[in-house]
């Protein structure tokens, strides 16, 4: 089975082990690719590969995990970081980040695609409060990043609370504490 070459080897690997196929880290990916076959026996599917085919589908067709090359997200990232720049000044046109409308508009289009980036999304954020927004920009998430961004917003959500108290003496003053 021809497998396209924008799946890395780890994409392979985590793809199989989510529907509980254990496929060993130390074979080579012409190796896993080769008994893919053997694979596609044991895997369990669910609502987002739902048989045989889609599967074969999915890995004859590009990955869809974004992976820029090093200069195409040294551009990206400058792009961001201008964004975020112009949106702590307060969306000010001085000239040293932009002149005029236009420029962020262009800039953050040019980027929003590559949403599994950090800094594309603090861009589009800052991009979309600011008063000089044309367009609401979603930055493109895959699901793998956008159920680890879930993960973490569920963690972040639990808070625990504490109080200390101790009592008072000569030495050693009342202290109360919150964590």
């Amino acid at each position: 089975m021809l497998v396209d070459k924008s799946h890395s080897k780890k994409d392979i690997v985590t793809l199989f082990k989510k529907h509980g196929v254990i496929i060993d880290d130390k074979l080579s990916k012409g190796n896993i690719i080769k008994d893919i076959d053997f694979y596609m026996k044991d895997f369990k599917f669910n609502n987002n590969i739902n048989n045989e085919t889609e599967l074969k589908d999915y890995l004859k067709n590009i990955s869809p995990k974004q992976r820029p090359n090093t200069q195409i997200k040294n551009q990206i990232m400058f792009k961001a970081k201008k964004i975020i720049k112009w949106g702590k000044n307060d969306y000010i046109f001085d000239g040293a980040t932009y002149s005029n409308s236009e420029d962020p508009y262009n800039d953050i289009m040019s980027i929003y695609m590559w949403g599994d980036l950090p800094s594309v999304r603090r861009a589009c954020r800052m991009y979309n409060n600011s008063i000089f927004c044309k367009n609401h920009i979603n930055p493109v998430i895959t699901a793998e990043v956008e159920e680890e961004l879930n993960n973490n917003k569920f963690i972040k959500q639990q808070i625990m609370y504490r109080l200390t108290i101790r009592r008072a003496t000569e030495e050693n003053p009342i202290l109360v504490t919150f964590d």
